[in-house]
């Protein structure tokens, strides 16, 4: 792909650009600093720790570092509500009690920080080691030192909740099956337990990282390929995180590059890529948001070519309203479980918080890497240059 074509999908005068990635992103932020996962899509009128927090850090990476500084402190507003339950769950699980895992912090909340009362599979750890690792890097990016005091226990407290559960079965990023280790999953924990024990100055936490890394190691030499779960051996795209951004395992590791290889083989979409091959949501279509991971990790890893396509994939597929939806293709990929799941909750989410963020954060990787790289990654206008 010809840097002419990259420097028009980066222009600021692109419906695709990063400035309009970001004012989509803004418009979900509510007043108290929360962000809606879409305001469109009534089932997704929450806001997850996970989804937010990548917003968080794509905000300040295109320096809007006081929308992701009020998003921050939400997360801590919200721990704190909940700080008890965190704490006596952590304390269990530690003492070798049984926990209920009814009983366990959600991974999502109401926009005022409240928890929903509702049935929906709350136990996720992935929130909470997305969040700690988010914070690390706005702290970072923004220029505002250590972790704030006021900060404090909410970190301690997410810290010790995941490395408590990190090796237990859970639900996995997408919320499906509540009985198995999942590889992304540790990825996220093993970012948040990196990003704490630094926030802290923890040793504890960091070694509580090195055995999940251990472990997914360990899972994969004996099994000879990453799996996606302890109970499903296929590839899902969200492992890309493992390396970029979480780097449990480095990008060139044999079996992490020939997991790339077959998330790129059997997950490919017309272009987009897929959750994993037996999806059946909405019809198992491309989500930008994994188009983009898989393009970060190829800018990252100097496949400017492979992002690029990525990029533009993703751009067209934001309408007229510069909407940028979850997924796409499913309704011709699997029509009878696209119906179905149109039946229950109506069509698949037209605008989506996440799906912006992550084109705003591959933009930006590439916007980087054709630039200067003494150039400043937290000015907004540095893709304009």
């Amino acid at each position: 792909m010809d840097r002419q074509l990259s420097d028009d999908m980066l222009a600021d005068d692109n419906p695709g650009s990063v400035e309009a990635a970001v004012a989509a992103m803004l418009a979900c932020q509510q007043d108290n600093g929360s962000l809606i996962a879409s305001p469109d899509f009534a089932e997704y009128h929450y806001c997850w720790l996970r989804d937010s927090s990548f917003a968080a850090y794509a905000l300040d990476r295109c320096g809007e570092h006081e929308a992701s500084a009020s998003y921050h402190h939400w997360v801590d507003r919200a721990i704190r509500g909940i700080g008890s339950q965190i704490e006596t769950a952590t304390e269990h699980r530690m003492a070798g009690l049984a926990v209920d895992s009814a009983a366990l912090p959600p991974a999502r909340f109401n926009l005022d920080g409240s928890v929903a009362a509702d049935d929906w599979p709350n136990f996720q750890i992935d929130g909470y080691g997305t969040w700690l690792w988010a914070l690390r890097e706005h702290l970072a990016r923004a220029g505002r030192g250590g972790l704030p005091p006021e900060l404090h226990q909410s970190v301690r407290r997410a810290g010790g909740y995941i490395a408590a559960f990190a090796l237990d079965p859970c639900y996995d990023v997408w919320e499906e099956n509540g009985g198995g280790v999942h590889t992304s999953t540790l990825a996220c924990v093993y970012g948040g337990l990196t990003a704490a024990a630094e926030l802290l100055d923890e040793p504890g936490l960091l070694r509580r990282a090195r055995e999940v890394q251990s472990h997914v190691r360990m899972t994969a030499a004996a099994a000879g390929r990453l799996c996606k779960s302890t109970v499903n051996s296929e590839v899902d795209a969200s492992m890309i995180w493992l390396a970029t951004p979480f780097a449990l395992v480095d990008d060139r590791d044999p079996l992490f590059e020939a997991a790339v290889r077959e998330i790129s083989e059997q997950l490919t979409l017309d272009g987009g890529i897929r959750r994993f091959a037996s999806d059946t949501f909405f019809g198992g279509g491309a989500w930008p948001v994994l188009t983009a991971s898989l393009g970060w990790h190829q800018a990252v890893t100097g496949d400017r070519d492979g992002a690029l396509r990525g990029l533009a994939w993703i751009a067209g597929r934001i309408d007229a309203q510069g909407r940028l939806g979850e997924q796409f293709g499913g309704d011709r990929r699997q029509p009878e479980a696209y119906r179905e799941w149109v039946g229950r909750w109506g069509h698949p989410a037209r605008e989506l918080l996440w799906s912006h963020a992550m084109y705003a954060v591959l933009s930006t990787e590439l916007g980087a890497a054709g630039t200067d790289p003494t150039d400043s990654k937290d000015d907004p206008t540095f893709l304009r240059r």
